[in-house]
């Protein structure tokens, strides 16, 4: 019970941390899309890492609706926020899988994770939204495409040096 509560607490942190970032995001614009998406992506990784992958999914299911709720995601955006949650959780269940390899080996699931979630997301764009009925304008097509593989790499390196930090001071 106590680990749980704890897996709890620390889930809850970071996504006070995505939040807080999604914020600055949204007040200042010129950072633009690929700070926000490449902090939180870093974000859910050091989740996985720290509380496991179940408690990372939830805060990555959560991170876009809040998004939506603080208006960091444009209008159009809004109904492609499942489509978000599970392009997170891919990233992460890919992560996941290889957390707890030996060394280098335990990021072996950033790369694929980043290119699934980036496929995921340019194609629930370009053909899944229509299949729901969601009309997305060309420009919001274009933000589930390459700055989504950008943003999850680029969220990938920021997680590895966190991490190879936090794990050579054994705090992971």
């Amino acid at each position: 019970m106590k680990s749980s509560v704890n897996k709890l607490i620390k889930s809850a942190l970071f996504l006070a941390i995505a939040i807080v970032f999604q914020a600055i995001g949204r007040a200042y614009p010129q950072l633009g899309q690929f700070f926000t998406g490449s902090v939180v992506n870093a974000v859910l990784l050091i989740a996985c890492a720290v509380c496991g992958t179940g408690w990372a999914v939830a805060v990555g299911c959560v991170t876009p609706i809040l998004a939506g709720l603080i208006g960091q995601l444009p209008p159009p955006l809004l109904p492609f926020i499942p489509f978000i949650a599970i392009g997170n959780a891919i990233i992460i269940l890919c992560y996941g899988a290889t957390k707890n390899l030996d060394g280098i080996k335990s990021y072996a699931g950033i790369l694929p994770g980043a290119l699934l979630k980036y496929g995921f997301l340019a194609l629930s764009a370009q053909k899944l939204a229509g299949l729901f009925g969601i009309k997305l304008p060309k420009a919001v097509i274009g933000l589930m495409g390459m700055p989504q593989l950008i943003t999850a790499l680029i969220g990938g390196v920021i997680a590895f040096i966190i991490l190879t930090a936090l794990k050579k001071r054994k705090l992971v």
